[in-house]
């Protein structure tokens, strides 16, 4: 009997103890676990607090400001004459189907109109005292006539005069003054506007209803077209861009590189408002000079402008490396393997564009890491 108990005690001795230890291993563990978590949490923490620096070298090489413009494809000699500008004759002599430079358009009551090229459309007859781009487009004319012009680009003076002179005597045409009678001597010499008209381009096609013999001048329907085409930009921009190149892409991926010339006068940029009037496109419009004619039809629709570049052997970071102290002043911070040592640089920044600056200060060079901003 006193067996069985001692028996009895041992077995309870041995569950309790049992049940202590699992005690004592169950709460190690949590410390154990609950240490892991806080060093965890801890390594999170800290780093979300000190992320590391993004860093970028400087680099050589160009920072360029583009304008982005435009690329249209103007009919050069797309012409509706206004038939005012013939006067009030009679028809006397029918267009042909084609006509060159200084062709013979029609004939008004005897009376030879001339086909001249040139993009500025006639609006005025021309005399000694004119002055403006349509008397540079005479001038021009009257020289691949063969003729000589000292009169400055542009100013209707009398070396025009006689060269116009010259050029009727060669043609056996009446000498007429810029009302359209007969000049008493060469220094008197104009050319009316129902005597020329100005196509962008030549040879033109001469549009069917352009007349017929014995049909009233003021009632003509004449329409010059060219199958050549002018190549123009245009831009919403008040930047000025004559003079500028631009490289203009095609379709197959060649770069063609063209210089933007002056402002130009083209039908795309006037509209007609609902009440019937026209209404100016607020876009400035440049024709464009160097254009093969083999590429043309495949050029892209849009081209980049550069209209401000600084050297290309200049220095550069992205523009998010540049920081500015309190009083403006701008710097870069060098970056270091110890972040407690990165440097800052004053820098003067030049020009900013595309995500880049350029910069200039003592101690710049190119491959130098810098600390970008956030």
């Amino acid at each position: 009997m006193a067996d069985m108990k001692h028996r009895a005690r041992a077995s309870v001795l041995v569950s309790v103890s049992a049940v202590v230890t699992a005690l004592l291993i169950a709460v190690a563990s949590v410390g154990v676990l609950t240490v892991i978590g806080v060093g965890n949490y801890q390594a999170t923490q800290a780093t979300e607090q000190k992320p590391a620096d993004v860093v970028a070298s400087i680099e050589t090489g160009p920072v360029q400001k583009t304008l982005s413009v435009e690329v249209h494809l103007t009919p050069l000699a797309t012409l509706d004459i206004p038939p005012t500008q013939f006067g009030t004759g009679i028809v006397t002599g029918e267009a042909p189907a084609s006509v060159d430079d200084g062709g013979v358009l029609l004939s008004i009551s005897e009376q030879p109109v001339i086909v001249i090229q040139g993009a500025v459309p006639a609006y005025r007859s021309l005399a000694q005292g004119a002055e403006g781009s349509d008397v540079t487009q005479l001038q021009d004319y009257l020289r691949r006539a063969g003729l000589t012009v000292n009169d400055k680009a542009g100013v209707f003076g009398p070396s025009t005069a006689g060269a116009l002179f010259e050029h009727y005597k060669s043609r056996n045409l009446t000498v007429v003054t810029a009302d359209g009678t007969p000049a008493q001597n060469w220094r008197d010499t104009g050319l009316p506007l129902s005597r020329y008209v100005f196509a962008a381009a030549t040879p033109v096609d001469v549009g069917s209803e352009c007349g017929r013999v014995g049909q009233p001048a003021d009632s003509l329907k004449c329409t010059l077209n060219s199958q050549s085409v002018a190549v123009t930009i245009a831009s919403d921009s008040d930047q000025e861009l004559t003079g500028l190149p631009i490289a203009l892409s095609t379709g197959s991926g060649a770069d063609v590189a063209a210089t933007i010339g002056e402002p130009t006068s083209v039908r795309a940029d006037v509209e007609e408002t609902p009440d019937g009037s026209d209404e100016s496109d607020p876009q400035r419009w440049y024709s464009l000079s160097e254009v093969p004619d083999d590429v043309r039809a495949d050029l892209a629709e849009t081209a980049e402008v550069v209209i401000d570049t600084s050297p290309d052997d200049a220095l550069r970071v992205p523009s998010t490396a540049i920081r500015e102290t309190a009083g403006g002043k701008t710097f870069i911070r060098e970056s270091s393997s110890n972040a407690d040592t990165d440097h800052d640089h004053p820098v003067e920044v030049t020009l900013c564009a595309g995500g880049y600056c350029a910069i200039s200060g003592d101690g710049i060079v190119d491959g130098m890491k810098v600390v970008l901003l956030g």
